[in-house]
């Protein structure tokens, strides 16, 4: 098989480009949501597209330092945040965005009443 085939396939290259293009993306919209609209829905958009970039980030990179020294050093309570966090940003991100095309549908809904 072709060598960038197996990278993009087995490291999911394609998959976390796409993501992070997808994210950037939403966080623009949100931004012009806010810019013109002065819509709060924007602001957690942009929240939650911010939120789900730095877990996929912390995801990305995790590997690459975490090592027995690195955990040795920030100990059970840092051990404790490296396993919790990731998770616990990647679901209020989802909510972010949920709630804020939600919000900005009700603001647009009120508005043209």
């Amino acid at each position: 098989m072709n060598l960038l085939l197996e990278i993009v396939i087995q490291n999911g290259l394609l998959f976390d480009a796409c993501g992070v293009l997808g994210l950037g993306l939403i966080g623009l919209a949100a931004v012009k949501l806010v810019r013109n609209y002065q819509s709060w829905g924007g602001t957690m958009m942009a929240f939650g597209a911010i939120s789900l970039l730095v877990a996929r980030l912390f995801f990305l990179i995790s590997p690459h330092f975490v090592n027995d020294d690195f955990l040795t050093a920030i100990g059970p309570l840092g051990i404790s945040l490296m396993i919790g966090l990731p998770p616990l940003l990647l679901t209020f991100g989802l909510a972010g965005i949920v709630w804020g095309l939600w919000g900005h549908e009700r603001w647009l809904n009120a508005e043209t009443r």
